[in-house]
C-alpha cells in the first residue's frame, strides 16, 4: 500500500503530464506525542467468566447391604426364664413363652399390684418382654430380645427392696437348646438375677 506522500507525488506527476494544475489534498496534521498520550484508551474488553473449577471425584458408593434371608413359613417358640438367686438358693422364678413367626415381632406384658411392705401403699411389679426371632441355616435362631423386670421382695419389712433388671441383646441359639444369656448381680449383696432363653423352631 502506498503512503500518503507517495500518493501526492503521483498526483503531481500526472497533473504536470496533462499540462494542467491540480490542487493537492491537504496534508493531515500528524498527531503530536502529547496528543497521543492524552488519547483516551480504548475500553477494556470484558473479562470472560472464569471456568468453573473441576469438581472433585464423586464420593465412593457404599457397598450394597447384604440380602435379607428369605422369610420361612415356620414359627419359633421363645421361652424366657428369670431366676432370682440369693446365697445360692432360688427365691423367685418368672417365665414367659411366646410363639412367633419367622422374622416377626412378639410382645408380652404382665403386671400385678402388690402391697409395699407394711404400708397401705401398693406398687406395680411387672415383666415386659419383646422378641424377634430369625431362622438361620434351618437349625439356628438369631434372636433379638429386650426385657424389663421389676420384682418387689416378699420379706416382712416396712420397705422391702425392689429389684429392676433391664436387658437388651442379640444372640444366636441352637434350636431347642437353653442358654444363659445374662446374669446380673445386685451391688452390696449376694443376690443375682439369671436370664435363660430357649428358641425352638416349630415345623
Amino acid at each position: 500500500m502506498l503512503s500518503r506522500a507517495a500518493v501526492r507525488t503521483t498526483l503531481v506527476v500526472l497533473a504536470l503530464a496533462a499540462g494542467g494544475t491540480v490542487g493537492l489534498p491537504a496534508q493531515e496534521p500528524e498527531e503530536s506525542p502529547s496528543a497521543k498520550r492524552t488519547r483516551p484508551a480504548s475500553p477494556a474488553k470484558p473479562a470472560l467468566p472464569a471456568e468453573p473449577e473441576a469438581k472433585g471425584a464423586p464420593p465412593p458408593v457404599p457397598p450394597p447391604a447384604p440380602p435379607r434371608s428369605q422369610r420361612q413359613l415356620a414359627n419359633v417358640r421363645v421361652d424366657v426364664k428369670i431366676t432370682d438367686v440369693r446365697g445360692g438358693q432360688t427365691v423367685a422364678t418368672e417365665t414367659v413363652s411366646m410363639t412367633i413367626s419367622d422374622q416377626e415381632s412378639g410382645i408380652a406384658r404382665s403386671q400385678v399390684e402388690a402391697p409395699y411392705g407394711k404400708t397401705e401403699i401398693s406398687r406395680t411389679a411387672f415383666l415386659k418382654t419383646d422378641a424377634r426371632p430369625e431362622i438361620v441355616d434351618g437349625q439356628k435362631v438369631r434372636l433379638r430380645l429386650s426385657l424389663e423386670y421389676n420384682l418387689i421382695d416378699a420379706i416382712d419389712a416396712a420397705k422391702p427392696p425392689v429389684t429392676t433388671v433391664q436387658e437388651s441383646l442379640v444372640v444366636v441359639l441352637e434350636s431347642g437348646k437353653t442358654v444363659t444369656v445374662a446374669e446380673s448381680a445386685e451391688p452390696g449383696s449376694d443376690r443375682r438375677v439369671r436370664l435363660e432363653v430357649t428358641a425352638t423352631i416349630l415345623r
